[in-house]
């Protein structure tokens, strides 16, 4: 749980701790997480290789998030995360604790 943590700059929610290898489900009622310590990450300040390093993005969509500041300027919403083909509804809302505009 800690190295989960440390990687992903917080835990928001328990269903993330399904993600452990062999964590048991059971457990998930008796855990209470506070998600509200999350290590945001700001996506119109962060470098291609910054982005990338968090588990949830991959390179394509750190690369998408850089081009599209270079094109377009900074990033206001999730929305606009939303509109590139990179991310998939699921994979915004994995990332929408981490984020900040």
């Amino acid at each position: 749980m800690v190295r989960l943590r440390e990687r992903l700059g917080g835990i928001a929610s328990t269903s993330q701790l399904l993600e452990i290898e062999n964590f048991p489900k059971e457990a998930l009622p008796y855990i209470h997480i506070d998600g509200s310590n999350v290590r945001r990450l700001n996506v119109n300040r962060l470098t291609l290789q910054q982005l990338k390093r968090h588990p949830y993005i991959n390179y394509y969509q750190a690369r998408a998030i850089t081009d599209y500041r270079r094109l377009h300027g900074e990033i206001r919403s999730i929305d606009q995360l939303g509109r590139m083909k990179e991310f998939k509804p699921a994979d915004l809302q994995r990332l929408a604790p981490y984020l900040e505009f």
